[in-house]
C-alpha cells in the first residue's frame, strides 16, 4: 500500500524556486532548513555568482516569503562578490566617480575583523548656511562629518579624511 504525505507549501515554494534556476550556472538553491535566528520558521538560500543577476533577483524576489503564520526566510548571496565587505561594496558603488572620496581601504584588525574605510578628500566642505557664528554665515567642515550625519551606521563603515601628507610634494 502506497502512503501519502502533504507537502507544506513552503518547501514547495523552494522548489519551485529551484526548479526555475536549475539550468542556469550561476544560480544555486539550497535546502530549505530552520535558521538559528528565529526571525522566520525556516529558510532556504540561493547562492549567485554574477553580481548582476544578484542584483535583478534582490530587486524582484522578498527576503520572506508568508504562508499563513509560518515565515520562510529567502536568503541571497552574492557570490561573486563575497570576498569584499559588504560595506565596502556598498559605498564603492554610491562613491564611483565623486571626487570627494579619495578611495576605500578594507583593513583586517588584530583579531581579522575587517574594517571598512571610506576615506575622504583632505578638504573643507563650505555651503552657506545662515551661521551666526560664522562671519560669511557658511557651514565648514569634513565629508567625514556629513557622511556620518547622512548615513546609517549599520553598515559598520568607517568615514575618515585622507592625511594631509600623502597630497604633498617631498620638498627636496
Amino acid at each position: 500500500m502506497m502512503s501519502f504525505s502533504i507537502e507544506a507549501p513552503w518547501h514547495t515554494y523552494q522548489k519551485k524556486v529551484k526548479a526555475l534556476f536549475e539550468n542556469d550556472p550561476d544560480i544555486n538553491v539550497g535546502n530549505i532548513y530552520e535558521p538559528e535566528n528565529c526571525e522566520n520558521d525556516y529558510a532556504f538560500d540561493i547562492e549567485v555568482k554574477n553580481h548582476d543577476k544578484f542584483m535583478a533577483l534582490s530587486a524582484v524576489m522578498h527576503g520572506v516569503k508568508e504562508f499563513g503564520n509560518i515565515r520562510l526566510g529567502v536568503v541571497l548571496y552574492d557570490e561573486e562578490n563575497s570576498d569584499v565587505h559588504p560595506g565596502y561594496n556598498l559605498f564603492s558603488t554610491i562613491f564611483k566617480g565623486n571626487r570627494i572620496v579619495k578611495d576605500l581601504q578594507v583593513v583586517p584588525d588584530q583579531t581579522g575583523t575587517e574594517h571598512v574605510y571610506v576615506r575622504f578628500q583632505p578638504e573643507v566642505v563650505q555651503f552657506f548656511d545662515d551661521d551666526l557664528s560664522d562671519f560669511n554665515g557658511n557651514w565648514n567642515g569634513l565629508a567625514e562629518d556629513i557622511a556620518r550625519d547622512v548615513f546609517d551606521e549599520d553598515w559598520s563603515t568607517n568615514f575618515c579624511t585622507a592625511d594631509l601628507k600623502e597630497n604633498t610634494e617631498p620638498t627636496e
